[in-house]
């Protein structure tokens, strides 16, 4: 095994997991990266992850929707600009973050927290991040991961909160009895996806995340997973199973014996 410690990330894990020929393009070709797709949605998202954070900040309403509303009417984001549909929905999510941020009491907050989780012994560091963190008292912290999409798929919420809470006990340096609750919160449709987390699973969020490193570092074959997601990656482009995805036909099934038993 090499000395350098294998880098770990949420983004890392899912694309993975998504289709390892999107892995392949974005961690182990070397190719520059192309460019982000800005779609309407992640538009909308990322102008209200910007006005949430302004808001933990800060604790002013104003200040958050002064954040998004510039964010909105940059030229770039002339599909989302005052006016459209998306425009109104970004203010929206907002209006029901603004109340989600009056419904917690705390006694210190803090906005986006980044960081490294190093484990020498396992050979991986880990990048760690959540959208909002608050010490509600001595012994119970809350963190908060803001969705803002149609819908949220659970185990991918999981895994991300659990990530998350590596962030807040590295950053903040939590006791070994501190309890951490890891809300993944919609604003859109207002679900809260809640886990109560421990230090125990911190440590194994560790244990697992070595041991699916282990897995990617010496994986070899990387075949494409064409579907759906095609749409949205960045690297579309430049994958010949994506850009065939709408002209293959399942010519397999003219074979007599596929035929016969009737797949579908």
């Amino acid at each position: 095994m090499s000395d350098e410690l294998f880098q770990v990330t949420h983004t890392k894990i899912q694309s993975f997991t998504r289709c390892r020929k999107q892995y392949w393009f974005s961690y182990v070709s070397g190719l520059d990266w192309p460019p982000s797709r800005d779609t309407p949605a992640a538009i909308v998202g990322k102008g209200v992850h910007r006005a949430m954070r302004v808001l933990c900040e800060t604790g002013y309403p104003e200040d958050a929707e002064h954040e998004l509303d510039v964010y909105m009417r940059m030229p770039k984001h002339e599909l989302t600009g005052p006016g459209t549909e998306y425009h109104r929905l970004a203010f929206e999510l907002l209006a029901n973050g603004v109340a989600a941020h009056e419904s917690i009491v705390s006694e210190d907050r803090y906005a986006e927290l980044n960081t490294w989780v190093r484990s020498a012994s396992r050979g991986i560091t880990v990048r760690a991040a959540i959208d909002r963190a608050d010490r509600l008292d001595a012994g119970h912290w809350l963190i908060i991961d803001w969705k803002t999409g149609r819908f949220d798929l659970d185990e991918i919420v999981d895994a991300q909160l659990d990530i998350g809470h590596l962030a807040l006990r590295t950053s903040r340096k939590l006791q070994n009895d501190t309890r951490v609750t890891a809300i993944g919160w919609n604003l859109r449709s207002g679900v809260q996806r809640v886990r109560e987390l421990t230090r125990d699973d911190a440590k194994k969020t560790v244990d697992y995340l070595a041991n699916l490193a282990a897995r990617l570092r010496t994986t070899e074959e990387f075949p494409a997973t064409p579907g759906p997601q095609c749409t949205f990656c960045d690297w579309r482009d430049r994958c010949e199973e994506a850009n065939d995805l709408e002209r293959v036909e399942l010519t397999w099934l003219d074979d007599d014996w596929e035929r016969g038993a009737e797949p579908f």
